[in-house]
């Protein structure tokens, strides 16, 4: 059993297809009637946690086989800057290659559940492809409002599971377009009865609850909490849902502490970063300088839920130039063999710069979210294959290419 509570007053409610609360407008939370997290090991990925997730039966969900992703220690990277006990958590291992596979899992499994007939969204690309593969997976339509300058090889992706596309002007670069373009499909789906499945608490809270199992995994894959984790941050809904995770897995008894949460975030758009180093709220930011795709949001809607988590955590926000990002999507792909997007490799970039600087003394056991395959942008492989030379040879001369 589960229902609503707000985040910041004191309303509670029975579930219900609301995204705000009633009383003061601010973010919802799910809430579960017991703090014990049954696992059924007889149901695979994120469904073994159906009973703390917000579906009413999960025999009908949707599923491609999300969750269960590889937690990997790493080879060499973490003994080159001095810390052996650094892991990835592998969520490019997901069916669509993003742990937003775990947002649409829930999130379509509840649209049937409520009757809703499309599903709409914004997305520059991993969001878009995970929800318009599992509504294709339940056979229902959507409608996708994507970045102008997207990355072409994440909306192509997109494009092949059907849905609907339409590029905005200025998302993703202009706080009051993104602000607008969420009350537009706020609108949209209601009077549509759709179901607004954008990626945030801000306005999907019962579909973000999936991202919470990426915690309930990693307690059990170590048998204990990470002392620090590093999560990417865009609009801030990863790390806040990973936050409640591990909350829920300590009030639960799997865990006897909670790790030290770091949002890490592109230099050139870094508004919970600036809101964390000034101890203020939130406030969105005049425009985006990175061109490290996924993060690039000046308005976070769930960015006061990250500060929350970091305060709670004893975490930190840190700033990272998309130049040091390249360089460690490179080395996991040189030294670690894990092929991973910009937007995940900067959880390294960043582990690096805290280990360079003293903020990490070296004995923690770190974990990075590395949230989705380096497939996803086609320019940044480009840009890691560009140093490298293709030697073309004849048949005779194999033997010889020993030096």
């Amino acid at each position: 059993m589960f229902s609503l509570a707000c985040t910041v007053c004191e309303w509670q409610g029975a579930d219900a297809d609301l995204s705000a609360c009633p009383a003061c407008g601010a973010i919802l939370g799910v809430r579960y009637a017991s703090p014990a997290i049954a696992v059924n090991s007889a149901r695979p990925g994120l469904w073994r946690f159906a009973a703390h997730l917000p579906v009413r039966d999960a025999s009908n969900a949707v599923s491609l086989g999300e969750g269960n992703t590889p937690l990997l220690r790493a080879a060499q990277v973490g003994e080159a800057i001095g810390l052996p006990e650094l892991y990835f958590k592998m969520e490019s291992a997901n069916p669509t290659g993003s742990y937003k596979d775990r947002i649409a899992a829930v999130g379509i499994t509840r649209l049937r559940e409520l009757g809703k007939r499309a599903w709409a969204a914004t997305s520059s690309g991993n969001a878009g492809a995970a929800i318009a593969a599992y509504g294709a997976r339940a056979g229902v339509t959507g409608y996708l409002f994507t970045l102008e300058k997207a990355a072409r090889a994440k909306i192509a992706q997109i494009l092949t599971y059907g849905p609907a596309v339409y590029a905005v002007e200025r998302l993703g670069y202009d706080p009051a377009v993104e602000k607008a373009t969420w009350r537009n499909i706020r609108q949209l789906c209601a009077a549509q009865n759709w179901l607004m499945l954008v990626t945030a608490h801000a306005f999907s809270p019962h579909a973000m609850e999936g991202v919470k199992t990426i915690s309930y995994e990693v307690c059990q894959q170590l048998d204990a909490p990470p002392d620090v984790v590093y999560a990417p941050v865009g609009g801030g809904g990863l790390l806040s849902a990973s936050w409640k995770g591990f909350v829920e897995a300590h009030a639960a008894g799997w865990i006897d502490r909670l790790p030290r949460m770091v949002a890490v975030q592109p230099a050139g758009c870094d508004a919970i970063t600036q809101a964390w180093r000034e101890g203020r709220p939130v406030r969105p930011i005049d425009g985006c300088d990175s061109a490290i795709s996924g993060l690039q949001l000046t308005a976070p809607p769930d960015g006061d839920l990250v500060l929350a988590a970091l305060r709670a955590s004893g975490g930190w926000a840190v700033s990272t130039p998309d130049v040091a990002t390249y360089a460690a999507q490179a080395d996991l792909a040189a030294h670690e063999g894990l092929f991973v997007e910009p937007a995940a490799a900067i959880t390294l970039a960043a582990v690096r710069a805290d280990r360079a600087s003293g903020r990490l003394r070296g004995d923690e056991r770190v974990a990075c979210w590395l949230t989705g395959s380096g497939f996803k942008d086609a320019s940044a492989v480009e840009r890691m294959a560009a140093a490298r030379a293709v030697t073309l040879i004849r048949a005779e001369e194999i033997e010889n290419v020993v030096d």
